[in-house]
């Protein structure tokens, strides 16, 4: 008698993962886990994946209508390794609410290092843009505001 697979798809949630309020720099050449951690709390988001991490999705809320925000973002394999940027990522905030923020409906990712991995997705008609992102394998990102026009508040859900 043959054996049978029953394959099926955790369905995740949107959870938040904090939010940037003021401009910080871009990461210079000490990309060190030591020095981005210790940025001010205010200026980038961490996100930390589950081992087995296949993909997340992000998405923005905040700001108002017509904002635009410019956020670095991240890498890091290992707990204790060095960060590497593979993608600057330029937001627009449209009208579509939850209630008590904005969404933002226009996302472009700038990168030369991961195009294969990054799927901005954009609504530019006020709906809820996101970036779909391949993980890697890589565990840690980082998020840092590099040109703050109003707070983000940054969602993940885990693919």
């Amino acid at each position: 008698m043959g054996k049978y697979i029953v394959s099926e798809a955790d369905q995740y949630g949107w959870s938040a993962k904090g939010n940037i309020s003021v401009a910080g720099p871009a990461l210079a050449t000490d990309k060190s886990a030591a020095t981005v951690h210790a940025l001010t709390v205010t200026t980038f988001v961490r996100i930390q994946l589950d081992d087995g991490t296949v993909a997340i999705n992000l998405r923005w809320r905040g700001g108002t209508d017509g904002d635009v925000n410019i956020q670095n973002l991240y890498a890091m394999r290992g707990d204790d390794d060095h960060y590497t940027l593979i993608a600057v990522l330029t937001l627009t905030t449209g009208t579509q609410t939850d209630g008590t923020h904005l969404f933002v409906d226009t996302v472009a990712a700038a990168s030369d290092k991961w195009t294969d991995a990054l799927v901005d997705v954009s609504d530019g008609a006020n709906g809820i843009g996101h970036l779909a992102l391949n993980t890697h394998g890589y565990k840690n990102f980082v998020l840092i505001g590099t040109t703050v026009a109003s707070t983000l508040y940054v969602d993940m859900a885990r693919e």
